[in-house]
């Protein structure tokens, strides 16, 4: 995957190279052209006769003839003529922002087992993601997810919770502009990437201690996406639940990302360092959308707190019913615990 990604980066800086030469040189021609045709541009000097002027006898009186006749309306072609003055170029440019909607569809009915995934998101042709119903603008997009053994638990429709969650990333990732770039980011009780050797190298990853591991950006071209989500389908869960690698691993990559989704099924064991520590790891301010996957209680409460912490938006996916707002929160309660 590294070495794909370095031939694509060689092949990018080679033709921005071709192009940048051939953008010199046009440049070069047209400015030695204004040099030689100038000097052949001569001036013209008018030369004019003004007579004298002779004087006429005053007008004999005659009555004012336009007493009592009402003004004659401005014909058409003055008009056209104010039409044309209003549309010259003004001397000062005025940008006009741009105005994105961040709200827009995402494509997805509200029954889990119908598929988040029903739609096309909001990533298809404009710069942007969508990942169980959130929907987010940008060009960087991080997914970080939870690959802990309890993901193999099943859903109430049918299958397990990985098989879903694998069904509505390939489907995210699908449909990003080839001109975004993406990430993602396993983790258990440590975080790895798809650069990682081996299908389950969660008991390899980083476990938040040391220098925090280097995490590519991936261009979403076909040819990317494919070996990418190759590798997805065959990497299986394992392991418990800490989130501080992951966060920590997103939070450094450069450039900054502009979207970071996490999904989780359970009760992490360094919630407190994670909530403790999320301004300092996250200086760009960047928004972390959370997803509590089938695990209502404490655990979803935990995920609402980060998603509130950072500005981003807290999804409760719930007996396979995708909940947000007040009837998400609703299931926070300590009370659906165990």
């Amino acid at each position: 995957m590294a070495a794909l990604l370095q031939n694509q980066r060689r092949q990018e800086a080679a033709q921005s190279t071709i192009v940048a030469c051939i953008i010199v040189g046009l440049l070069c021609l047209v400015l030695w052209l204004i040099a030689i045709f100038q000097p052949l541009k001569e001036d013209n000097t008018i030369i004019t006769y003004q007579p004298p002027d002779k004087k006429e006898d005053p007008p004999p009186s005659r009555p004012d003839l336009a007493k009592g006749t009402k003004p004659k309306p401005a014909s058409s072609s003055s008009a056209r003529a104010r039409v044309i003055a209003a549309a010259l170029t003004a001397p000062v440019a005025v940008p006009i922002p741009d105005n994105p909607d961040p709200t827009g569809p995402f494509g997805i009915d509200d029954d889990f087992n119908a598929g988040f995934g029903a739609g096309d998101g909001d990533g298809d042709g404009g710069g942007g993601s969508s990942f169980f119903g959130t929907a987010r603008p940008g060009k960087r997009a991080v997914y970080i997810v939870d690959f802990s053994l309890s993901m193999t638990s099943d859903v109430i429709n049918g299958g397990t919770r990985i098989a879903a969650l694998k069904k509505e990333l390939i489907r995210s990732i699908n449909s990003l502009d080839p001109k975004m770039n993406f990430t993602v980011i396993f983790f258990s009780h440590h975080a790895w990437t798809v650069d990682a050797p081996g299908d389950s190298p969660a008991a390899d990853g980083w476990n938040g201690l040391g220098n925090t591991p280097v995490v590519n950006w991936y261009p979403a071209t076909p040819r990317i996406k494919e070996e990418f989500l190759g590798k997805l389908q065959r990497m299986n869960p394992d392991g418990n639940t800490q989130w501080y690698p992951p966060l920590r691993m997103a939070f450094s990559m450069r450039p900054a990302p502009d979207t970071i989704y996490l999904l989780s099924d359970g009760e992490p064991r360094d919630y407190d360092q994670v909530l403790n520590e999320i301004d300092e790891m996250n200086p760009n301010k960047v928004p972390v959308d959370t997803i509590a996957f089938e695990l209502p209680g404490t655990p979803a409460r935990y995920m609402m707190d980060i998603a509130k912490a950072t500005g981003g938006r807290f999804t409760l996916v719930y007996k396979g019913k995708r909940l947000s707002g007040s009837s998400a929160e609703e299931l926070t309660s300590s009370k659906f615990d165990g």
